[in-house]
């Protein structure tokens, strides 16, 4: 017998598979790539939805600062390549096989709000492993940096 999922449903699967990683253990690659697998689909949802999803966000914030306007598909590289979503994904001939890491936890982290960011455009935040991990990062990171009160879209 099988059974169908959504793209939702497979991409929520994979950030709460994430969270729950990054809060119980210390496997911060197995993070990344998660909720980055999760990113991709989430991100062509939001924008189904005729929405504007995170890629699009830091464009239109760098316009508003005066930047150039740049594609979706250079700064999403752009993103991913930072967060070594990738790096940690693929490896390419000609390679040495090593990739450097900067703050593998802050890394970690800013995948999953990269994903989450988008999850909640798309569900809101009404999953009880959401709240629990914007209850998670108020008790733990520092709030001015790491926002867990972000205000959800209206429908």
């Amino acid at each position: 017998m099988t059974k169908t999922y959504t793209r939702l449903q497979i991409a929520a699967d994979q950030l709460r598979a994430a969270v729950g990683l990054f809060v119980a253990s210390r496997d911060r690659f197995s993070v990344i790539t998660l909720a980055g697998a999760a990113d991709v689909i989430l991100s062509q949802l939001v924008l189904n939805t005729g929405q504007e999803n995170f890629t699009d966000s830091i464009i239109r914030m760098e316009v508003e600062k005066g930047g150039p306007e740049r594609t979706r598909a250079e700064v999403g590289k752009a993103v991913n390549d930072m967060l070594l979503i990738n790096a940690l994904k693929h490896f390419n001939r000609g390679e040495d096989g090593t990739v450097e890491v900067g703050n593998l936890d802050e890394t970690a982290l800013a995948v999953i709000l990269k994903a989450m960011a988008n999850y909640v455009v798309l569900a809101g935040k009404k999953e009880d492993w959401v709240q629990a991990f914007f209850f998670w990062i108020r008790q733990n990171l520092d709030v001015k940096k790491y926002d867990p009160n972000w205000v959800e879209p209206k429908p």
